[in-house]
Formats: structure tokens, sequence, C-alpha cells
């Protein structure tokens, strides 16, 4: 397959519109359009909807990860033999982070990513049991993921965890007791990052209630903001705590105990491919990951 039309069909799903894509690439739309056809044509399928934004068919999405794997190697090869303008390209890396980790010990590979000139981040926040999605439908080369059980074509590394703290207002708990001063958990208020997220429904499952209320904040910040300000309950990681809450002394956050903390294995998954900025990047997650808190 000409790597010029892969990588014309891998545009388009990352920027959404062939007019985007075909000012990434450089090129008019009517070559950029040329260029996908000749691959349907090619490979006897449609790949692409022609709808706002472009989504890949069936045949895209089962062709879409091979693509990227072969663009990746050709930008690879040409910087690695040194051919004309090669030393001016620039490899990207498409990777899912769950979005706690890419707030806290995931910033030191963004710093040392930030001395690399020859790599562009693609970076995908997803909540960490279901990035493993993002890497098998070849959205992503590489990604931060609970499952220990490699996806087809990958490798998997550990790389840590991650401890989730039940934290709620004492106010809003106070809010919902009983007479009996029990806490009423069906009544009270839950927040999740997203519809997705399940740390909070597993905390619930321990004491074997289902939250009449669910707010979603999708922002790690605002997420602990509303935590912080009585809009419900939720679980923070060890390492984003505010000052207090652990030894008990905060004015007004507290510990579930009857909850409990939960645990996130972190696992790194990425191609077997042996590209040299995927190996570089691998590397600088592995030494971040050491440090984890």
């Amino acid at each position: 397959m000409n790597t010029d039309h892969l990588r014309a069909f891998v545009t388009a799903v990352d920027e959404g519109t062939f007019e985007a894509a075909s000012a990434v690439l450089g090129i008019s739309g009517s070559a950029f359009s040329q260029r996908v056809k000749a691959l349907e044509k090619e490979v006897g399928q449609v790949l692409l909807t022609r709808t706002v934004p472009v989504r890949p068919t069936e045949a895209g999405a089962a062709l879409l990860r091979t693509a990227r794997q072969m663009t990746l190697l050709e930008d690879e090869a040409r910087r690695s033999l040194g051919f004309r303008g090669a030393g001016d390209e620039i490899v990207t890396l498409s990777v899912a982070v769950n979005a706690d980790s890419l707030y806290t010990w995931f910033q030191r590979v963004l710093q040392e990513a930030a001395t690399w000139d020859d790599v562009e981040l693609h970076l995908h926040a997803e909540d960490q049991e279901h990035t493993h999605e993002l890497l098998r439908g070849g959205t992503v080369s590489a990604a931060v993921t609970e499952t220990p059980t490699p996806v087809s074509g990958c490798r998997a590394t550990a790389l840590g965890t991650m401890r989730y703290w039940p934290v709620a207002s004492a106010e809003l708990l106070d809010r919902h007791r009983g007479d009996d001063g029990a806490v009423d958990w069906a009544r009270v208020p839950q927040v999740d990052y997203s519809i997705r997220d399940s740390l909070q429904r597993s905390g619930l499952r321990r004491l074997g209630v289902s939250p009449r209320v669910t707010h979603l904040i999708p922002s790690v910040e605002a997420y602990n903001a509303a935590v912080a300000h009585g809009l419900g309950w939720g679980m923070i990681p060890e390492g984003m705590m505010p000052d207090g809450v652990m030894e008990g002394e905060h004015p007004d956050l507290v510990l579930v105990e009857e909850i409990g903390p939960t645990e996130a294995h972190l696992h790194w998954q990425r191609w077997t491919t042996g590209a040299p900025a995927l190996d570089r990047f691998t590397d600088a997650v592995r030494r971040a990951a050491a440090r984890m808190a």
C-alpha cells in the first residue's frame, strides 16, 4: 500500500475533516481526496464516512492500526537513513492516558518530551479501564491502562499503583444522616469524572447501594473542587489529596472509612513495532512511573 495514501487516511481520522487533513499535509483538497479514493479503490471498500467529523467505517477501523504503524515506520526509516528532508520530519505519537495520571506523574513524561524536537504528541484522555480500547482500535500506539493482558500486537509492562480515597465534605454527610447517625448513602450525591467512570460505583457496591444523583465533571481540577465544595463525594488520588485530609485535620473534608480506598494497578501497553520514537517515549514513561505518587 502507498504510505502517502495511508497517511491521508490516518490524518483524516485524526483531524475530523478532509479540509483540515489536507491543510496538515500541505496539499490541495482535490489531491487529498484522490489519495483517499485511491486507497479505497485498492482495498475495494469504503474506509471513511463523508460526515463531519469524518469517521472510519468498519473496514477503515480494521485498517487504522496497520496504517498508523506503517506511517510511523516510514517516518523513522527516512530519518535513520538520512533521506533528504527527513531530519525535518516530525514523528507523531498518539497515546491514551487516564486523566489522573496525566495530571500527576505523567507530567514528568511531558517535561522530558519537551526536550525533543522530532516528536509530536497526540494525547487522548480516557478512563484507565477503557484506554486499551483505543489501543485495540488503532487510535493510539500506546496506552496507560489497568488491563495487564496485552492487546494483540502489543506488549505490556507494569507501571505501579495509584491509590484512590473516598472523600466527602463533613457538612454534606451530616445533611444526609438519619436519626441513628448513619449516613444514607443512597441520598448522598456522587461525583463521577465521566459516564464511564466506575471508581465511585465500585465503592458504593461495598455498601450495597446506588446513588440517586450522580454529577459528571470531566475535569480533574473541577472534579476535586466539586468534592471540596460539597457537591458530592468522590474518589481522589492520594497524590492529589488536599492538605490535612489524610491526617484528619482538614476543616471540612473527611475520608469515608466505610467505603475505603481503591487501587488502580496501571500498565503500559505499546505496539511491539520497534519504532525508536516509541521506544524513547516508553523509556520516559517508565522513569516517570518509578516516581508515581
